[in-house]
């Protein structure tokens, strides 16, 4: 059993090496997407592409588990899927999650399988299917248009073949990501484009420019697209799941549950640390071992909320590090054993640092006031991003 483990977890190392050597050879500009902005604690609510995760390595129920959804299967059988008709027109598959994993005693010995799946009944934080993210947009980049506009029809105009060709260089450089800020265009070309915005009222850009005369003009409308998109990353996820778990001995349910989540973000995203209310609820069948045979007559109910804290990259606005406390309400409805209550408070933390792009080390702890106990489990996740290419 600890070999296949091991050929998994390299198997998945080998994947993820492969898309980060394809990422570099393109040396393409970082956009920020969806995914990029997203935190751990995010994704392991709803996986946009695929994760591998191994789960309370230090306890003594391990799991082995990969997540997916079928967009992020069928983008990899087929590219032509990101076209942007199909990414819409398959929004509901990449609201669906899947997952299975193995379950792993003390020992590493097999003790069962797990299977899941979950859906996102309300998924605000997908910018990419909203027109309202459009809109946004373009009431922030409104001008950057017009000038584009009005900039290509001036050009037209110019009669002067040598500074109709020298205004279009420098115009297209400002206006594109090639660093030329505005300052050291040609006198007489900025003298063109102020006459431009003048005239047309760009009162934005104008003043602008007024408070820096070194900026590129296309990166004032790129840092109000991205301004926006951080702003969706605030937004409602709610999702709702089946989990369950197989006896290792046969393939019946020892275990099923019953679950839903909710996230949404309180701070300004734009800042580097953000907060974002964690509420989840489940209800578990349990087999009742105090019963001969085995059902799932033991109910447990779980209410947990919490706050999770997320300490951003200032360069790349990725998260980096975060902190996840929460109180955890149970009701056990059922045969109780020995020394156990049927109510029972704990609080919860998790403390979940990015090592590196893709891989994640969560450690999750317990206490118990009650009995004054603290229960610590270390895990390693992996989220591989299917977008690379694309």
């Amino acid at each position: 059993m600890r070999k296949i483990i091991v050929a998994i977890c390299i198997t998945g190392l080998l994947v993820l090496q492969a898309d980060r050597l394809h990422a570099q050879g393109a040396k393409k500009i970082p956009l920020l997407t969806a995914d990029s902005l997203a935190s751990g604690n995010y994704k392991d609510v709803l996986t946009s592409f695929f994760q591998l995760a191994f789960d309370k390595l230090t306890g003594s129920q391990k799991e082995l588990r990969f997540n997916s959804n079928p967009y992020a299967i069928m983008l990899r059988g087929n590219p032509e899927l990101a076209v942007d008709t199909s990414y819409t027109r398959l929004k509901g598959w990449r609201n669906l999650n899947f997952g299975f994993g193995l379950k792993l005693d003390t020992n590493y010995h097999f003790n069962g399988f797990s299977s899941g799946v979950s859906y996102a009944l309300i998924n605000k934080r997908d910018y990419s299917v909203y027109h309202e993210f459009i809109n946004a947009v373009l009431a922030g980049n409104g001008e950057y248009a017009t000038l584009q506009t009005l900039i290509s029809t001036v050009t037209r105009t110019i009669e002067n073949q040598a500074f109709r060709d020298k205004f279009r260089d420098e115009t297209h450089k400002l206006l594109s990501n090639s660093g030329l800020t505005y300052d050291k265009l040609s006198p007489d070309v900025r003298q063109v484009v102020d006459s431009i915005i003048t005239n047309n009222q760009l009162k934005g850009i104008a003043s602008a420019l007024k408070n820096n005369s070194k900026l590129n003009v296309y990166n004032l409308a790129f840092k109000n697209y991205d301004s926006v998109k951080k702003y969706f990353q605030n937004r409602l996820l709610w999702t709702v799941s089946v989990n369950d778990t197989t006896y290792k001995d046969q393939f019946m349910f020892s275990n099923v549950v019953l679950s839903t989540r909710v996230l949404k973000g309180i701070v300004n995203p734009n800042r580097r640390s953000n907060l974002e209310i964690d509420f989840s609820a489940s209800l578990n069948f349990l087999d009742d071992t105090a019963r001969k045979g085995r059902d799932l007559k033991r109910n447990v109910l779980r209410v947990e909320p919490g706050l999770n804290w997320v300490l951003k990259e200032k360069a790349n606005q990725q998260s980096l590090v975060e902190f996840k406390i929460s109180g955890e309400y149970r009701h056990i409805s059922g045969t109780l054993y020995k020394n156990e209550s049927r109510d029972q408070f704990m609080f919860n933390g998790s403390f979940r640092i990015r090592i590196i792009q893709d891989i994640w080390i969560p450690l999750d702890f317990k206490y118990d006031p009650k009995k004054g106990n603290v229960f610590g489990f270390l895990s390693v996740k992996a989220n591989f991003n299917g977008l690379k290419k694309s």
